[in-house]
């Protein structure tokens, strides 16, 4: 029986670069690859140096965490922004039924406030079908202004 001798180099970088291709994600996909591909066109008499292996490898694992890093400040970020917002609206909601008074570009305008929300991005109060920016009002209290003065 022949005795058939095949490169165990290429069939192990081979089965390397299948496992490690399907459990990387985009910057991890990059770096694999070129490392994958230096490691395969090598000269087998001089092979990648040793420290500047493991200088790539640093390179790689400080970048991964770095990405990793901001995917969790942006996370965090998002809750808190969302937290933010959700707080906002719960502290306005004491203010349904309130009378205000808001300065808006036509002017003085008073009522009582019948829902709040966000619109654009920002905290308004709803009054007879119209929105009002919470930075607008000038006033809010139970009853009338002038009952208040009294």
């Amino acid at each position: 029986m022949p005795l058939s001798v095949r490169g165990t180099q290429d069939t192990a970088v081979d089965r390397w670069t299948d496992q490690a291709m399907r459990h990387l994600g985009s910057l991890e996909d990059q770096f694999m690859r070129i490392l994958i591909t230096q490691l395969k066109y090598q000269d087998p008499i001089e092979p990648l140096n040793e420290r500047e292996f493991f200088a790539q490898m640093a390179q790689f694992t400080t970048a991964t965490q770095v990405q990793n890093l901001n995917s969790n400040i942006s996370l965090l970020c998002s809750y808190l922004l969302d937290s933010h917002l959700g707080n906002s609206l719960l502290q306005a909601a004491n203010l349904i039924g309130k009378r205000f008074e808001a300065v808006v570009s036509e002017g003085t305008v008073t009522g009582v406030i019948e829902s709040v929300g966000f619109s654009g991005g920002r905290l308004v109060v709803f009054c007879q079908g119209k929105e009002y920016p919470v930075d607008s009002l000038t006033w809010i209290g139970g009853a009338d202004r002038e009952t208040e003065q009294l």
